[in-house]
């Protein structure tokens, strides 16, 4: 009996210090994580992934020779001139001028041994560094629409670089020393010589617009368009697709929802439109920052599903929009959307709507041929007209107007006119709306 305390004090010490050892294991403990890792899913591509330099591309080149314009809106032009910039060491970029006046502009682009390129939008200059090299390790936080390159030092291998904002009111200026000065003006210069003639059309105090003074032959295509399926959006677009709920809403309407967000099909338009509003912000996102990430967020489930480009950014709204292009030529359409349009919110996307469809192929049988007037001869129109006035037109240019000849088998033709651009808008330029006159513009 004398040994049963001891052998008590003995036990309760080795359980007390089991549970020492125990709450201490507890408390250090780190799993294997190796083991419960989340498997991430298969990454979900709807088409190829592209560089920024196929998403921001210009849509005109204009050259000046002793006085004379030619110019060109090839589609194979203009993506020479931006492979040609690959590799550029841009250096001293400072600026110039930050209250241009319209014909100051007029003037730099009209003097001798230059070439103009027009680019749809504002790029930021931090979005065309990936394009060429700037060696400024600080870009400023502004934009241009217009590049021209003067390339009449080009004997000292060198070329200045001017940027030009319609919406800043700015002038940059750079310098890039080019070693195969040669090549450069071989493949880029001398061709241009061979381009259709332009003409600038002066307007006053309102800057120059430039166009072909030559008519245009261009083609009338028929394609079958294929549906992407939403399926493939709905898995990239919700965290979990496996709680998405689809409604149909009517014959041309269908609604998906995990009850944080939205996406709405219009199958009569072709759109596709989701909305996250939890992500919704006021908070403005610098335009270098809005493109990159909205460039990123469609790239990266191959969301560029045709020939889109960057056309116009909205800082206010956090809002950036690209067309659909069609052998180098905007295509708009008051039947099917042809744009694509994202609202950065909150570190997320808030709204993001575009076309859920992508050319197949085209039917050859139905190629036609269609004369176009020359850019001359609409301005000519224009101002015989009472509906347009000419100092209003941001630019004119040649396009498709996209109509749906048999909605039910997919066939889509896309007809080749003339667009006035106006305030961010496009107007067909139909006989109708030149006032009746009979121009062969359709």
């Amino acid at each position: 009996m004398r040994y049963i305390e001891p052998v008590k004090s003995v036990v309760l010490f080795l359980l007390v210090m089991l549970s020492v050892v125990l709450t201490f294991l507890i408390w250090t403990y780190t799993p294997d994580y190796k083991y419960i890792e989340k498997n991430e899913g298969k990454e979900i591509l709807i088409k190829p992934q592209k560089d920024m330099e196929d998403i921001i591309r210009p849509y005109k080149a204009v050259y000046r020779f002793d006085e004379k314009f030619t110019g060109t809106v090839s589609n194979t032009t203009m993506k020479e001139i931006m492979q040609t910039f690959k590799g550029w060491n841009v250096f001293d970029l400072v600026p110039i001028n930050n209250s241009l006046s319209s014909n100051y502009v007029n003037e730099i682009i009209r003097a001798d041994k230059r070439m103009t390129i027009f680019f749809t939008g504002e790029v930021p200059f931090s979005a065309f560094n990936t394009i060429f090299q700037f060696t400024d390790k600080t870009l400023p936080e502004t934009t241009f629409n217009r590049m021209i390159i003067d390339w009449s030092n080009y004997d000292n291998k060198e070329l200045t670089l001017y940027y030009i904002s319609n919406n800043n009111q700015s002038l940059f200026r750079s310098h890039v020393s080019i070693p195969n000065m040669n090549q450069f003006m071989q493949e880029i210069i001398e061709p241009a010589k061979k381009f259709e003639a332009f003409k600038e059309i002066e307007r006053g105090s309102y800057t120059s617009l430039y166009l072909a003074d030559t008519k245009n032959e261009s083609v009338k295509y028929t394609y079958y368009i294929e549906d992407i399926t939403p399926e493939l959006f709905k898995n990239v677009l919700f965290p979990d697709a496996n709680i998405v709920q689809r409604n149909v809403e009517s014959a041309t309407s269908e609604k998906y929802t995990d009850g944080m967000s939205l996406m709405t099909l219009d199958t009569n338009l072709k759109s596709l439109n989701y909305v996250y509003p939890a992500a919704e912000s006021s908070i403005r996102v610098e335009p270098s920052k809005l493109i990159k990430d909205s460039f990123e967020f469609i790239n990266e489930h191959g969301g560029f599903t045709a020939d889109f480009r960057y056309v116009s950014a909205g800082a206010n709204k956090n809002q950036i929009d690209y067309q659909f292009y069609l052998q180098g030529l905007p295509v708009y359409s008051n039947h099917v959307i042809t744009r694509m349009t994202t609202i950065w919110g909150d570190g997320r996307i808030f709204h993001y709507k575009r076309p859920y469809f992508s050319l197949d192929m085209d039917i050859p049988f139905e190629k036609e041929i269609i004369e176009l007037p020359s850019g001359t001869e609409v301005i000519e129109l224009i101002k015989d007209s009472n509906s347009i006035v000419l100092s209003d037109i941001d630019e004119i240019v040649r396009g498709y107007n996209l109509i749906t000849q048999n909605q039910e088998l997919n066939i889509f033709t896309f007809e080749p006119c003339w667009f006035v651009i106006r305030k961010g808008t496009w107007i067909k330029l139909t006989p109708e709306v030149l006032g009746g006159v009979k121009n062969g513009l359709e």
